[in-house]
């Protein structure tokens, strides 16, 4: 029979989890740690449906807790989502453990890791809620996602919580407990030593100047007519002031310009205008129309300092329900109800010069695309030097999607060993060193420029550690 105390524990182990990636204000990682004893302690000796229903209501919790922010868009939507990403801890509540602890100690966090990989994949993935995610601010331990990833330093959290869970339970077999606890801190130990030993390494640099542009236009005005005006004067104004830096690259934030860049005149004469007065390589984002094959796309422009677009590139992974209707043939009657966006097939990589006039290659992911590790990881073998997100969360207001949306950043600049620039209409606006150290931000709710260029520097006593410059070219507060 399932008690109350039964649901208590997961609900406990669910509201852990949830605030350990969702908390803005203190850093409550820390809790992923010791977040699924309760819900193991739950399942102990009950039958294998008792454990699933358990372990989705867990799930149903943590995601609750974790992606409220979606209430912004569509309460029905957050609901049912999480709904189906519970199913997922449904089918881990299903699976018998081995009783061994030693063979429990690779078997919970195997079977938990493989679920969350296939949370990621399936049904054109959903990579949000990983629990190596929570860890994204301990430097010395998420320098191993650059071997393991995210699902490594994931498997690492869910053994530690194996080991407290053998102990908190009375397993009888001590000799393994003291084995598993054994492991565990020797593999903690490892994975700090190893990342004491990254953060101490130089990495490449690009030798060039860029400045991010943070409009902080509110998502109600982003499309209404009545604003456009403002809006590109706020985008203008902030470019004017950021070009008398000279940085080499000026970055505006996914569809920051009100409209469709290349089919109106007007607004294109407007771009074009303020490309030639700055004398700066400019990159905007911006949807296109496939005038020929008569599709939409969801798009970055990069314009040369004369003026002429010399390269476009179209998001490639695109939002379900938000981009566009997945199953069309079931679901074709919400289709007037979603944007119906086509997905780029190439990945282009944009070149500007550095400061000695040698090209530099930067790849721009747009929206939620650096949550695919995969992904990313093309863009970066394709031969990027650096990575660039361009996105828009004026969506979800103020909430903690933004703090989350960062942490898959972080892991992603440790992942591929380069820069990441974050430019975000709304925050947060970053730059991540290759060790994933946020270097430089703006936060949510500021209109923001920075400049900065990328730098290595000798530290210390023969330290070398890269590091950014930082130059304030401007900063406005609401």
């Amino acid at each position: 029979m399932l008690s109350k105390k039964d649901f208590a524990y997961c609900a406990i182990s669910g509201l852990l989890l949830g605030v350990s990636f969702s908390s803005t204000r203190i850093d409550c990682g820390m809790l992923a740690w010791i977040a699924l004893v309760p819900l193991f302690i739950a399942l102990d000796n009950k039958p294998a449906l008792m454990r699933g229903w358990l372990s989705m209501f867990c799930g149903f919790i943590f995601f609750l807790v974790t992606l409220y922010w979606l209430a912004h868009v569509s309460v029905t939507g957050l609901i049912i989502l999480c709904l189906y990403l519970s199913l997922y801890f449904f089918v881990f509540g299903l699976l018998k453990a081995p009783r061994s602890c030693l063979l429990n100690l690779v078997w919970v966090p195997s079977a938990w890791i493989l679920l969350e990989f296939l949370r990621s994949s399936l049904l054109t993935g959903f990579g949000w809620g990983l629990l190596g995610y929570t860890q994204f601010k301990n430097l010395l331990l998420i320098q191993s996602a650059a071997l393991v990833g995210v699902w490594g330093v994931g498997f690492v959290i869910v053994l530690v919580n194996v080991v407290i869970h053998h102990w908190a339970a009375g397993r009888k077999n001590s000799l393994g407990k003291i084995a598993g606890a054994f492991g565990a801190c020797v593999l903690l130990l490892a994975m700090h030593v190893y990342g004491y030993v990254c953060l101490r390494r130089d990495y490449f640099a690009p030798d060039i100047n860029v400045s991010v542009i943070q409009g902080n236009i509110p998502q109600e005005q982003k499309w209404d007519p009545a604003y456009r005006k403002l809006i590109l004067a706020t985008f203008r104004a902030l470019t004017q002031k950021a070009a008398q830096d000279n940085p080499g690259l000026i970055l505006w934030p996914e569809t920051s310009v009100p409209g469709y860049v290349l089919d109106e005149p007007l607004l294109l004469k407007s771009v074009l205008s303020l490309v030639r007065d700055i004398n700066t390589f400019l990159l905007i984002g911006s949807p296109r129309e496939d005038l020929i094959k008569k599709r939409y796309y969801n798009s970055a422009f990069l314009f040369d300092p004369r003026g002429e677009i010399i390269c476009v590139h179209d998001k490639i992974h695109l939002v379900p329900f938000g981009e566009y209707i997945p199953f069309k043939n079931l679901l074709g009657f919400l289709e007037t109800r979603v944007a119906d966006f086509s997905a780029g097939k190439r990945i282009k990589l944009f070149t500007v010069p550095d400061r000695t006039g040698r090209p530099v290659r930067f790849a721009v992911l747009i929206c939620f695309e650096d949550i695919f590790p995969h992904l990313v990881r093309r863009f970066k073998n394709a031969g990027a030097d650096f990575l660039v997100i361009i996105s828009n969360e004026a969506w979800f207001k103020k909430s903690a999607e933004p703090q989350q949306h960062l942490a898959m950043s972080v892991f992603r600049a440790v992942e591929n060993r380069c820069w990441f620039i974050r430019c975000a209409n709304t925050g947060i606006s970053c730059f991540i060193d290759p060790c994933g150290r946020v270097v430089e931000q703006v936060g949510s709710k500021n209109k923001a420029i920075f400049v900065t260029g990328f730098k290595t520097q000798l530290l210390g006593a023969g330290l070398i550690r890269p590091v950014l410059q930082f130059d304030l070219a401007g900063l406005i507060n609401n």
